[in-house]
């Protein structure tokens, strides 16, 4: 009998191939959602705070702030960064295949 040495994840990969997909959707929404949170805590405000400040409601806040779900709007996005007092700034880049002739 040979051990099985895969991780975890892996296994959880082989068994559920649709997690991978909808895990690999949320990319982009979690990386948001954790920078949201990682200012908010940086200036010690609450959810509340960040709602007055930005003319939206707490649950909204949360709902950005959420791992999973939609990803908010670049409005949203905006308000949220300048209710925390933050600075935001979007990177458009085209990425040449690696084995490109220059």
């Amino acid at each position: 009998m040979t051990k099985d040495t895969r991780t975890f994840r892996q296994k959880m990969r082989d068994a559920r191939p649709d997690m991978v997909e909808l895990q690999e959707k949320n990319v982009h929404k979690r990386e948001i959602a954790m920078k949201l949170r990682v200012l908010r805590d940086a200036v010690g405000m609450t959810q509340a705070d960040v709602a007055r400040n930005s003319d939206m409601k707490q649950p909204t806040i949360a709902r950005m702030e959420a791992l999973s779900g939609p990803v908010p709007s670049l409005d949203s996005i905006s308000r949220y960064v300048e209710a925390c007092g933050g600075h935001y700034h979007i990177v458009i880049t085209h990425n040449e295949p690696e084995n490109a002739v220059a």
